[in-house]
């Protein structure tokens, strides 16, 4: 099994959304990957319009790889604000001895109109014989039958459905080299939280399911 040892993530985090799970919708790995078994360390670096959205995401990416035995550094305990350059990350990787970065980038929003079908909801109105009683078992009950009645009825209709895209990208922070990538997407929510944690859950579970980490 191949197992890298660092990784580094740069990630826009803006949305809103609710609780659908993050899917994987496309990802790539290099053929020289199993070349690479001397990598050693990585930076956790996110890309996005804030400082303190940046920091909550390289925070919990990188406790989730340290987590899995690969040695992580979050980028932000390293250089602060929202806007990193090629060669912050080579110095930070110098400083830190971390051969890899994982970039994790925002990808875009799709929005669709999807029909819903409408549905009709009955009830059943009893309705019971004038015949007396009729014994069942031990004791005795009314003859009865239904009488079906509509309830409500919901009719057709189209909702916006929105998307929040993400793409992890790993590279080789001296050769900057192409190592690995995978891109996620999401239905919005209005929780920013949800998303994220659903996000680095689908890139872990993509980074476990190459091998890249145990």
């Amino acid at each position: 099994m191949r197992r890298l040892l660092s990784l580094t993530s740069f990630l826009i985090i803006a949305a809103c959304g609710s609780t659908p799970s993050a899917n994987i919708t496309h990802s790539w790995i290099s053929k020289d990957i199993e070349q690479k078994q001397d990598l050693n360390g990585v930076l956790v670096l996110a890309i996005a319009s804030k400082a303190e959205s940046r920091q909550r995401f390289e925070r919990e990416f990188t406790a989730a790889l340290t987590k899995q035995g690969v040695r992580a550094v979050a980028s932000y305990t390293l250089k602060g604000g929202a806007k990193i350059s090629k060669e912050d990350v080579k110095a930070m990787g110098r400083k830190e001895n971390l051969d890899t970065v994982l970039i994790t980038t925002f990808a875009g929003r799709d929005q669709e109109e999807v029909l819903h079908r409408g549905r009709t909801y009955y009830g059943v109105q009893p309705i019971y014989t004038g015949g007396g009683y009729y014994r069942r078992g031990r004791g005795y009950y009314g003859g009865g039958y239904g009488a079906v009645y509509e309830i409500a009825h919901v009719p057709d209709f189209y909702a916006q459905h929105k998307s929040l895209h993400l793409e992890a990208n790993l590279y080789e922070i001296a050769t900057e080299e192409h190592l690995w990538v995978a891109a996620s997407g999401i239905t919005e929510s209005e929780s920013k939280q949800t998303m994220l944690d659903s996000f680095i859950d689908a890139f872990m579970t993509q980074l476990k399911a190459d091998e890249l980490i145990n």
